[in-house]
């Protein structure tokens, strides 16, 4: 079970996706001990107070069972370091709202652990994956491993891995999916750039090329011109937890259409100058790097100009490396300037 997959540690919050009777709660609330709490969530509406009965019996009391459904969790933004369940997120008929909620109710550096049922990629007879589906009880059906992934990454995760655990027969097979919310300084959260955050994330950009040593660029681009130059994924920001204010962002854009470049981006990452010594952007690269990893991306590639001393060395810190001067690439305010051409090299992929 995903409960024994993960490791709980002495004052955890944690969240029972599916918790029925409360019986897989009672070992994590053990294991947490008194300074820790366990919340278990169940759909059904007299599930709760059967398991505030059997936690009562077991003299367990560092627990709460809540009614709701795993798509709508009734629980505050960041309130539990570890989201887990067994068998509960196959059966939601919107796992893309389900995940995003777990990440939702995660703190930063929040750990995701789940048992379930996943599809090989490619499995030529649909109509025999359709009855092992039933046969084992997954009536929703099973996502491949490339789409639980995808979900996972559209609702933030990084660090994702997905392990069989049994084969099932006909490419189906329990799983344990793990992932983690990104880690960063107390205060802010790291989470995909949406639509609504054009317009700070294009401040922040602007901030940036006023500085002189950001890019050839002078003045931010339009919104439209920014995203459709981007990737759709692989796109973060780090927000002030209190006011959702936006003070970085990453994104990565295609380096060619070949299909031989298909693992290989080149990124931008801008750190707003009133946040640049509190270790944000270094969280921030050290998420869109995990994340590029898991979305299949072995080369990460950028230029830097040799007198943003700040970026290089982010850069380094991470596992760039210097490849080499363009020297005298381009002009930027009537001055000729060098670029220097840094990159990364998955060691994973």
């Amino acid at each position: 079970m995903a409960h024994d997959e993960i490791v709980l540690h002495e004052g955890d919050l944690v969240l029972v996706l599916g918790s029925g009777g409360g019986i897989d709660v009672l070992p994590s609330a053990r294991r947490v001990g008194p300074t820790g709490r366990v919340y278990g969530l169940d759909a059904t509406s007299d599930m709760p107070s059967l398991a505030r009965d059997n936690a009562a019996q077991a003299g367990v009391t560092n627990t709460e069972f809540l009614h709701g459904t795993i798509e709508h969790v009734p629980l505050p933004g960041r309130a539990v370091d570890v989201v887990i369940s067994n068998r509960v997120v196959d059966l939601s008929g919107d796992r893309a709202a389900a995940l995003a909620e777990a990440f939702r109710v995660l703190r930063p550096g929040g750990r995701f652990g789940v048992g379930d049922v996943v599809t090989e990629d490619a499995v030529p007879d649909q109509d025999l994956r359709r009855r092992t589906e039933t046969r084992i009880g997954c009536e929703a059906g099973s996502l491949t491993a490339g789409e639980y992934r995808t979900l996972l990454l559209d609702a933030g995760f990084t660090g994702i891995t997905i392990t069989p655990t049994a084969d099932h027969g006909d490419g189906v097979h329990s799983a344990v999916v793990k992932a983690a919310k990104p880690p960063v300084a107390p205060g802010f959260e790291i989470r995909p750039m949406r639509a609504e955050d054009a317009g700070q994330v294009l401040s922040v950009y602007q901030l940036g090329l006023d500085t002189g040593h950001a890019s050839f660029e002078t003045t931010a681009p339009a919104w439209e011109t920014f995203s459709s130059a981007r990737l759709g994924h692989l796109r973060y920001v780090v927000a002030d937890t209190r006011t959702d204010q936006v003070v970085a962002w990453v994104a990565a854009s295609r380096v060619s259409a070949r299909p031989v470049y298909a693992g290989v981006v080149e990124h931008s990452i801008y750190v707003h100058p009133d946040h640049g010594s509190r270790g944000l952007g270094r969280a921030l690269l050290n998420a869109f790097v995990t994340a590029s990893e898991d979305a299949g991306v072995w080369t990460v590639q950028s230029g830097v100009f040799p007198e943003n001393t700040a970026s290089l060395a982010l850069h380094q810190a991470a596992g760039f490396r210097v490849l080499g001067t363009r020297e005298r690439i381009g002009r930027h305010h009537g001055v000729w300037r060098d670029v220097l051409m840094i990159e990364r090299r998955s060691p994973a992929i």
